[in-house]
């Protein structure tokens, strides 16, 4: 399934989608992701038919649709209503689809039926009328009529929406996995990035009509191409900071970036540029003052940490707690800072251009919870230099070493 250069506007003049492009591979769990209002249902109903778009192609097997009607383009789509036939019982609304095609098999249809309602916990109510369903139960039913069917392609437009937490869990493993067991070719759109790094094989961020990025869910989150990408996926999001290029460093309000010739030629003349540090990639140090090298994951010591800072391999954070919060395994601490006016209108200029809100005035770590922390304390903790990313300030692009 492709999308190329699509335009479509709303009926009162508004671009829903501007000049998209989209390859959901074959065979592939393809999950569009981004915020409410980015267009995500729009490319679900302009690849079923359910949309006319004023530019670009759909393709269908390399094929171009866009004359075609959605009933011949073969896709089975869920969509967020997960619209149910009223008069029918919960078994024969899991057939429907399937039973529209001429020349099905009569005995495959029953044990398929059989094997998704057990898995979707449906297996109890399929005498039932969808009005006798909670929204949940009415959801499941919505998904598992499309994987019954035997479809060209699978279009689920947040479909797990209604779910509790942790039957969402459940029944999204199961959809996924079912869909990858049978080679499906798969379109998932969610608002949530967690879900989408969880159960896509590709991940499509999206927001304001276009695509940003694609790729793994390992290639979008530890290499985002611009800023929205970067404050997108995570949570917590993505530390971003001001920040000003001097003769040696790069300095932000709570760490000094040491500057070395691939940096320099990525910033060029550029004065102002963000830096980009995820929470987790935080370490702090221990105590032992030796200068040993610290084994893989293992803290480093705080004279390795100025052996390494002085060879700029490591990046050292420092403040003041001004809260932290305890997760069991973990602690989240929360280092204040404060900025001038004239950054602060900067900062908010950018958040106006890319429609999103992405900066905060603090510095978030995650740390192991071993060593509890508490407001007013002194920390410092330390950042290996490859972790730390750049981005222009007027566009917004990743600023890449190499």
């Amino acid at each position: 399934m492709e999308l190329r250069g699509v335009h479509l506007d709303a009926p009162d003049g508004t671009t829903v989608l501007d000049g998209l492009d989209l390859v959901v591979p074959e065979g592939s769990t393809t999950v569009l992701c981004g915020p409410a209002g980015a267009g995500k249902s729009a490319v679900l109903r302009v690849l079923v038919g359910l949309e006319e778009h004023t530019e670009g192609d759909v393709l269908l097997d390399d094929i171009v649709v866009n004359a075609v009607g959605p009933r011949a383009r073969d896709l089975a789509l869920v969509l967020q209503d997960y619209v149910l036939h009223p008069h029918l019982d919960v078994h024969d609304n899991l057939a429907f689809a399937t039973r529209l095609r001429r020349g099905h098999d009569k005995v495959e249809l029953a044990e398929r039926i059989d094997e998704v309602a057990a898995f979707l916990a449906l297996d109890s109510m399929l005498d039932a009328k969808p009005a006798d369903l909670e929204p949940a139960q009415r959801q499941r039913v919505a998904i598992g009529r499309a994987l019954v069917r035997d479809a060209l392609g699978y279009l689920f437009d947040d479909p797990f929406s209604a779910q509790a937490d942790r039957v969402r869990t459940h029944v999204r493993s199961v959809t996924t996995q079912w869909q990858r067991d049978e080679q499906r070719t798969s379109l998932f759109t969610t608002s949530r990035a967690d879900e989408a790094l969880t159960m896509a094989d590709r991940v499509a961020v999206m927001h304001r009509g276009t695509v940003h990025q694609t790729g793994t869910p390992d290639e979008v989150y530890a290499d985002p191409d611009d800023l929205f990408v970067a404050a997108f996926l995570g949570q917590p999001p993505m530390n971003l900071l001001p920040a000003t290029v001097g003769d040696t460093h790069v300095e932000t309000p709570v760490a000094s970036v040491p500057l070395d010739d691939a940096l320099r030629a990525a910033i060029g003349e550029r004065a102002t540029v963000i830096v980009g540090i995820r929470p987790e990639h935080c370490q702090e140090p221990s105590t032992d003052p030796a200068p040993a090298a610290a084994s893989a994951g293992e803290p480093l010591t705080a004279g390795a940490i100025a052996a390494q800072a002085e060879a700029g391999r490591q990046v050292t954070v420092a403040g003041r707690v001004d809260d932290a919060e305890w997760r069991g395994g973990t602690q989240l601490v929360y280092v204040g800072y404060d900025l001038d006016e004239e950054v602060e209108v900067m900062l908010e200029e950018i958040e106006d251009r890319l429609d999103f809100d992405l900066f905060q005035n603090f510095f978030v770590a995650e740390l192991p919870s071993t060593d509890r922390r508490s407001a007013g304390q002194d920390v410092r903790f330390v950042v290996p230099r490859e972790r730390v990313l750049l981005f222009d300030v007027e566009t917004g692009a990743r600023l890449r070493t190499s």
